[in-house]
């Protein structure tokens, strides 16, 4: 019997669950080594305490019940579960079996074996938390979670799925949810399926399906797949998502981009977009036609190639649009500026408006831009417009006192004369004072008679009804006729003409009595102007242009440059005081220069105040008919 004591006592020693012996009194009577290890207590330590002070509390019932002596001797009784004190301070789960060895002279007790699965409880635990938290997971996901085999049939789905798929909660399992598939997407999902199955590489397909009302629900599909030990996908693991409001917010957003891009396109105005930096994002094709650059070349380039002084603009407070927080801001002013081609260089002016966004924590610019060439060349076609007229009606104002003291005076000695003569004032004896007040009367009457003449000239010429009578002329007889025509003025005035004719002076077609008056005109505005005693000078020579030049020079007082365009104006003189030294309507020089470009020729002033004044009248080379 020793040698069977001894034999239990090593067992119980190297035994690798807790081992122990309790006795009917509920003691512990024996206890193995392995209470060291898995209660943290050694076997001396039980020996002799009750048994159920280490069970938990809540299982002391059913560990006392195990541990009856009511059991028939030699029947194991187990195994059950309970928990033991941790002198630690915790508890361990531990698998006993209890055998009523109590009729055993040798054991005299009920032998307890226990197992520490405390590892393996816990893990259980862990894994029924994780379900459960998994389960929870999936039924408040906020997208579709399923498991599939290797073909695509459900195997398992939470109710976000069926809901995305529009179907009941419990219709997923298997192929059916393929059924609620966008006919023309099921053959698409079919082929990339199968061949995520062959290579297995994860799944990513856009599908739609379609609700029982009609609806179309867009979703993302993605799936990884689940291999064995060889690689082979067995199944699928994935998720899917409801992508209709995205897909809807896009197309609302591509709809929208369509629509302003439509707007900016059919704008007049350029419109360009650039971020803080000045540089340009967008780029219309108004823009485009505008700047003459295309817009590839100018996406990514600085707007200050366009507008040197757009930085400028948007720093001095003018056009000072950005603020913080996100809105847009007008410009709340339209600034004016110069803008440059891109092509040529070509400078011209511009409307500028600009507003400004935040986004993102950058700042984005939008500049309207139009190009006001037109209008500013309106607003100074308005200006000179204006000035003409107001030019016009002081040239209206002094006509009619040019008129009133050119009219009057010849009149004047019109009436005097013939008044004297009527009325025989000098007596009947003065026959020959009244024969010089008559030739008095005919020299006023013919003046009075050049300038009607010269009236009705520029109002004919004005008119468009000039007509010339074009047949062959000499050009030193022509000057010889006009000489002799103001002989009498050169006379009275002590201006003698000198005359300088190049040889060979070619005959040219032209209305003779139109330029003969050209030449009357100028001859006579030389001795008019002229100081007396110091000659005028008439030149006739052959253009550098093979044409034929005329020319007159005084040696009066000069006109300023400033002054040339008064000097080519009808009824307007340089000096339009009304106690003017020189008399005359002003209309010579304007007359003239119409009737040679209607000879279409050109006349042609060179003076300076105080050094004379010389005016040449430039007929062309189609002009000339043969050399003289």
């Amino acid at each position: 019997m020793r040698s069977l004591e001894r034999y239990v006592h090593a067992l119980m020693a190297n035994a690798g669950d807790f081992v122990a012996v309790v006795s009917p009194d509920g003691r512990f009577a024996d206890v193995g080594a392995a209470s060291l290890r898995v209660l943290g207590i050694p076997p001396e330590a039980l020996r002799g305490t009750f048994a159920l002070e280490c069970v938990h509390p809540d299982d002391r019932a059913e560990a006392a019940r195990r541990l009856s002596h009511d059991k028939p001797s030699g029947e194991a009784e187990g195994p059950f579960a309970c928990r033991l004190r941790h002198a630690a301070g915790g508890w361990r789960h531990i698998e006993a079996m209890a055998q009523n060895r109590l009729d055993d002279p040798d054991v005299r007790g009920i032998v307890l074996n226990a197992r520490d699965v405390t590892d393996r409880v816990e893990a259980e635990q862990r894994l029924r938390a994780s379900e459960v938290l998994y389960q929870t997971l999936a039924r408040s996901a906020p997208v579709g979670i399923f498991q599939t085999d290797r073909d695509g049939g459900i195997v398992s789905a939470n109710p976000r799925f069926a809901a995305i798929a529009g179907l009941p909660p419990d219709a997923p399992h298997g192929h059916g949810w393929r059924a609620a598939l966008h006919p023309d997407d099921r053959p698409r999902l079919e082929a990339d399926w199968a061949e995520a199955a062959v290579s297995g590489q994860p799944i990513l397909l856009n599908v739609r399906f379609c609700g029982a009302d009609g609806a179309v629900t867009f979703a993302l599909c993605q799936g990884s797949p689940l291999t064995d030990a060889d690689g082979r996908v067995q199944g699928w693991v994935g998720t899917l998502s409801d992508m209709t409001e995205y897909v809807r917010t896009v197309d609302a957003l591509l709809m929208a981009e369509a629509r302003t891009n439509a707007i900016v396109d059919a704008a007049a105005d350029a419109i360009v977009t650039m971020d803080g930096e000045g540089i340009v994002h967008s780029f219309n094709p108004a823009a485009e036609a505008m700047f003459g650059i295309p817009a590839a070349d100018m996406l990514w380039s600085r707007i200050d190639r366009l507008i040197p002084d757009i930085g400028a603009l948007l720093q001095d407070g003018g056009l000072t649009v950005y603020q913080p927080g996100g809105e847009a801001h007008g410009a709340g002013a339209v600034r004016e500026a110069v803008a440059v081609r891109g092509g040529d260089g070509d400078r011209f002016p511009i409307e500028l408006s600009v507003s400004a966004v935040e986004t993102g924590g950058r700042r984005v610019f939008t500049g309207i831009i139009r190009d006001i060439t037109a209008r500013k060349r309106s607003e100074s076609d308005l200006i000179a417009a204006k000035e003409a007229a107001e030019s016009a009606d002081r040239a209206k104002s002094t006509f009619l006192q040019v008129m009133s003291h050119e009219l009057r005076t010849p009149l004047n000695a019109v009436i005097g004369f013939a008044q004297v003569i009527e009325m025989r004032l000098l007596g009947a004896a003065e026959v020959d004072r009244y024969i010089d007040y008559a030739g008095s009367i005919r020299q006023s009457g013919e003046h009075l008679l050049a300038i009607i003449d010269d009236i009705l000239d520029i109002t004919t010429i004005e008119a468009g009804g000039l007509r010339l009578n074009e047949t062959p002329v000499d050009p030193s007889a022509l000057v010889g006729e006009a000489l002799t025509l103001v002989a009498i003025q050169s006379g009275k005035r002590g201006v003698p003409i000198h005359l300088d004719l190049e040889d060979g002076l070619p005959t040219v077609t032209g209305d003779a009595l139109r330029l003969r008056q050209v030449l009357v005109n100028l001859l006579s505005n030389a001795v008019k102007f002229s100081n007396p005693g110091e000659p005028a000078l008439i030149c006739a020579r052959r253009g550098g242009d093979g044409g034929l030049e005329l020319a007159v020079t005084d040696t009066g007082i000069g006109i300023a440059a400033e002054d040339l365009p008064k000097a080519m104006t009808p009824f307007v003189q340089v000096d339009q005081s009304m106690a003017r030294r020189y008399e005359g309507m002003g209309l010579g020089l304007s007359i003239s220069k119409r009737l040679v470009e209607a000879h279409g020729g050109r006349l042609r002033i060179d003076s300076a105040p105080g050094q004379g004044t010389t005016v040449t009248v430039a007929l062309p080379p189609s002009r000339v008919t043969a050399d003289g």
